[in-house]
């Protein structure tokens, strides 16, 4: 097989505690190392992470805007190879032939613009937020209940996030348009550096914005690879929590900017935020993945729905009241 050349787009900020076991299982692949750039976009860390990278011949690029998506994009600019690979510091490839299952999509299919894995490694020494996140395959729920999901849940093997699909050798190949396009380009996410460039990347670089401008110019097929990534998304459930709070305020802060948007059907809507807020649907949900795999990390649905539900909804509304006031 063909190893073509490729750049690890990487922001940190203060990953001492991570940032070693990922750029470990970097290196650890059965991948031509000379074929390998690793681009750390550094937002000014403050404890041992640039030392402990510079042992892992990474290219170092400073940000200090104390936002990930410009770090993302600055890193888009300073890679150097043909394709770019969307790392974080809390990501760890679990098997040493990641990068060559990630590129084999590629090489048979020209018209692929992006892949992705489709689950997250599960570690039942995980925890509890994390095995949560991972056994669901989401980091946060409403994708769920809103059908925007892009990866799968740990019990589910086949793509079934979208009727039409091709399942080809360890990928489906998948089809998205603007309208069903999912939560698409983040931890894991592949493409070359060249369509990255037909976005509008520069000055932040918002993976489900970029995603969606390339769907809009006819890069529609993605490859869904049969392949799970290590994420270690948060250490508590409050942490997990604070996560989406800080995300939806982000969101809020930058909406008149945002290209993407969740295109739900009315029903859609009424019935996922009921489902997250009544407990039942959650609960099946929890009670059928627990027998399959017992973990009582599946059992944090409910409460989680719920609590995501009425914060979105609170923080809707203190938006919109301020901006009648405003007006």
């Amino acid at each position: 097989m063909e190893y073509p050349k490729i750049s690890i787009v990487m922001p940190v900020y203060n990953e001492e505690n991570k940032i070693e076991a990922c750029l470990c299982s970097i290196r650890n692949q059965d991948y031509p190392q000379e074929n390998i750039e690793i681009v750390l976009v550094d937002d000014d860390s403050t404890d041992k992470t640039l030392e402990i990278a510079r042992n892992f011949n990474v290219k170092i690029i400073k940000n200090g805007r104390r936002d990930y998506d410009i770090g993302k994009s600055l890193g888009i600019k300073n890679s150097s190879n043909e394709y770019i690979i969307f790392l974080d510091a809390d990501n760890i490839l679990p098997s040493m032939d990641w990068f060559n299952k990630m590129i084999k999509p590629f090489q048979k299919n020209l018209d692929i613009i992006g892949a992705q894995p489709i689950w997250f490694t599960y570690n039942k020494k995980d925890k509890l937020a994390d095995r949560y996140a991972t056994l669901f395959g989401i980091t946060d729920p409403t994708t769920i209940y809103f059908k925007k999901r892009d990866r799968l849940m740990l019990i589910e093997k086949k793509w079934n996030l979208i009727k039409n699909y091709e399942e080809i050798d360890n990928f489906f190949l998948v089809e998205f348009n603007t309208d069903n396009l999912p939560t698409i380009g983040s931890v894991g996410f592949i493409t070359k550096k060249e369509h990255l460039l037909k976005t509008n990347y520069d000055p932040a670089f918002s993976h489900l914005d970029c995603v969606y401008d390339l769907v809009k110019q006819g890069y529609t097929n993605f490859a869904m690879v049969k392949l799970d990534i290590v994420h270690l998304h948060a250490d508590t459930v409050k942490f997990f929590i604070d996560k989406l709070r800080r995300n939806m305020k982000i969101y809020i802060r930058d909406h008149k900017k945002r290209r993407y948007i969740w295109k739900v059907s009315l029903f859609t809507f009424i019935f996922g935020t009921l489902a997250m807020l009544t407990f039942i649907v959650p609960f099946y949900h929890s009670f059928r993945g627990y027998l399959k795999i017992k973990d009582n990390a599946w059992l944090l649905h409910p409460y989680i729905c719920f609590r995501v539900a009425w914060m979105y909804i609170l923080l809707t509304l203190n938006w919109k009241i301020n901006e009648l006031f405003e007006c």
